[in-house]
């Protein structure tokens, strides 16, 4: 059955300028932005810490955005202040937003790696979703962990969502440095849990050192950001395997 649980939101930039308005602030490169192809994407701050991830789709005069929804009020003070010298305004999007393995009709809008497509209509399907960007690897961006690391430190390069060769964007120097000098020192990994989740900002120890952060959990799988050491761990209290 599918769930009513509402993981996910969408924003739409509507205007004349909306996706060259993106392009100075998104991590992807918005030249290639298609109308039912989901385009894996980061906005950063001026540290280059990933605010927000998800994905961008439609065309050069309306951009929806799908992120997860505990972001969506720093999205709005990221990004409102900017909007005011733009040709272009950022709305929530109307109606629901409808996960599904299938694509039904001609709006479908497909997520790359995921398995998903996103239908219009009522919220349903945000779990299934939810586990499967897990799953995948994409750590779509929450609250708990939203402007805490470089985008290379959660996977989103891995699945991506940062182009090294389109121009500037917020945040782009630090990220583009670390990268290119390879400064990041600790990456995305996989673990397997059994019972009760962690939660997404937990502490991932071992022992009584901490050595990450869980930052995306999904059905028995939890994705974290942790140092080089992979040795079995715990996050509030919940056993950790690695799974990588």
């Amino acid at each position: 059955m599918a769930s009513a649980v509402k993981h996910f939101a969408g924003l739409d930039f509507i205007g004349p300028d909306a996706s060259t308005f993106l392009q100075g602030y998104l991590t992807a490169d918005l030249d290639a932005l298609q109308p039912r192809n989901g385009l894996p994407m980061a906005l950063c701050n001026i540290k280059g810490r990933a605010v927000a991830s998800g994905w961008a789709f439609g065309e050069p005069d309306h951009v929806r955005l799908v992120v997860h929804a505990s972001v969506v009020p720093d999205i709005h003070g990221e990004l409102g202040k900017y909007l005011l010298f733009a040709k272009s305004k950022l709305a929530p999007v109307e109606g629901g937003l409808h996960f599904a393995q299938e694509p039904v009709g001609q709006e479908a809008v497909a997520f790359p790696g995921t398995g998903y497509w996103l239908h219009p209509g009522a919220d349903e399907g945000h779990d299934n979703f939810a586990n499967a960007c897990v799953e995948a690897g994409f750590v779509v961006v929450a609250k708990p962990v939203s402007q805490t690391f470089l985008p290379q430190m959660i996977g989103l390069t891995d699945v991506g969502a940062v182009s090294f060769s389109k121009g500037c964007y917020l945040g782009q120097e630090v990220v583009a440095r670390a990268q290119h000098r390879g400064e990041v020192k600790r990456k995305l990994r996989r673990y397997r849990f059994d019972g009760r989740p962690p939660v997404v900002g937990d502490d991932v120890m071992q022992d009584t050192a901490k050595v990450g952060t869980i930052t995306a959990v999904g059905a028995g799988i939890a994705l974290a950001c942790t140092r080089s050491d992979t040795a079995p761990a715990t996050a509030s209290g919940v056993s950790l395997v690695s799974a990588d």
